[in-house]
């Protein structure tokens, strides 16, 4: 009792003391706390860190939080080398954790400092509460600076979480963020999503694999996301296929993993003010497949400019009359859950009968519609000679082919 009362008076000594401190953070001289902790005993100081957890646990001042996480950091380095209790040690590190998760939400987005704070958490159950938190803020984020720089932290994330032997529930979660981002991004910005005309180089054709001259890149509106498609046009023969690609930056990426096909994995550069690409394919069949080329066409002409009113889904459900690939039939639009869009087109003569689904963009006036990983259709609501008319492109990752395409609604 005697042992508990003296900690006690200790912490209420020390809050006492911080109170006559004159600086605008907890401790004004984390070195002398630090020569003072040392003189205590082991009680004392892991009531310490469990007070200054409770008192700041739900502090958003990030000099606040900056000046608890550098002291804990330290405390915890003490609290080691002195040997106490594991239950003493814990407190610091519980600190360490609630301070480093507060400032991970509270500072402003910043990827490389979002990886510093993610390696200084204790325990694969804060590292996974960091991820999950900017899971769900994901749908509130549309600054396309931001999220390239979540990507950037949910890529270190799950290189820290390999790194430590975290479960692998948890550098899932992290790769399940960057493909969200992923997807948002191509939404938001959508460069990298359209047609690439490209060509290996003399000395990867000299490795007798099977050639390829076109590339598409599209938001397959499925569980396959993202998608890279490698084409030989004149064959009509996809070459190599990834799903759930990742981009970082200018720099798009796709990973195949099997136990019964070819193990294969591509890297591609996209220089947005040229439109030129290069990119690299390995496997474990052949050495290292090198490509280069330019982009033919990006979605993005298709978001470009805005509509002379506000586009709501009321425009987009219904029958729209027109062609794709020069195909004239009726695109037929309908949502059966939110944000979820299903159309069927058919041909005038009822020979030709494609399914979609996508997206509605209402801020851009874009529908981008997806058939069965095959076609690609966006089309943008934007006025003509004084008419209104959806209008924009399709692309096969079939063969490699672009068109143009353009809807009237049926009123």
């Amino acid at each position: 009792m005697l042992r508990l009362f003296v900690s006690l008076f200790f912490v209420f000594a020390l809050n006492l003391n911080a109170k006559a401190q004159t600086c605008d953070v907890p401790v004004c001289d984390i070195a002398a706390q630090i020569t003072d902790l040392k003189a205590k005993n082991g009680d004392q100081r892991g009531m310490y860190a469990i007070n200054l957890k409770a008192q700041y646990k739900d502090s958003q001042d990030v000099a606040v939080l900056e000046n608890l996480r550098a002291l804990g950091l330290e405390m915890k380095s003490l609290f080691i080398n002195l040997k106490d209790e594991d239950w003493v040690v814990r407190a610091a590190s519980d600190l360490v954790n609630t301070v480093v998760l507060n400032l991970a939400k509270y500072s402003s987005v910043n990827g490389s400092e979002l990886v510093k704070y993610y390696r200084e958490l204790d325990g694969q159950a804060s590292r996974y509460a960091l991820i999950l938190y900017w899971q769900n803020q994901l749908v509130n984020i549309e600054n396309v600076s931001e999220l390239n720089s979540l990507i950037n932290f949910a890529s270190g994330a799950r290189e820290r979480s390999t790194e430590v032997n975290d479960e692998d529930w948890v550098s899932r979660a992290a790769t399940s963020l960057i493909t969200e981002i992923t997807i948002k991004l191509t939404a938001l910005d959508p460069a990298h999503e359209g047609l690439y005309n490209v060509k290996m180089t003399e000395a990867s054709r000299a490795l007798g694999t099977l050639d390829f001259d076109k590339m598409a890149v599209l938001d397959s509106s499925s569980n396959k996301n993202l998608m890279i498609v490698l084409i030989n046009s004149r064959l009509r023969v996809t070459v190599y296929s990834f799903s759930n690609a990742e981009i970082k930056g200018n720099e798009v990426t796709g990973l195949f993993l099997s136990n019964g096909q070819i193990s294969q994995k591509i890297s591609f550069v996209l220089d947005r003010n040229s439109g030129s690409v290069s990119g690299t394919i390995e496997s474990t069949k052949s050495d290292v497949i090198e490509f280069n080329g330019t982009q033919a066409f990006s979605t993005r002409t298709v978001f470009a400019g805005r509509s002379s009113r506000e586009v709501t889904e009321a425009d987009v459900l219904g029958k729209l009359n027109g062609e794709i690939a020069g195909i004239k039939g009726v695109l037929a639009i309908k949502s059966f859950l939110p944000n979820v869009y299903s159309a069927t087109f058919t041909s005038e003569n009822g020979s030709i009968v494609m399914s979609f689904q996508g997206k509605f963009f209402p801020k851009s006036g874009v529908i981008s519609l997806t058939s069965g990983e095959k076609i690609k259709l966006v089309i943008s609501l934007r006025e003509k000679n004084g008419e209104e008319m959806w209008s924009g492109y399709s692309f096969s990752t079939i063969n490699g082919s672009m068109s143009q395409s353009s809807f009237k609604p049926i009123k």
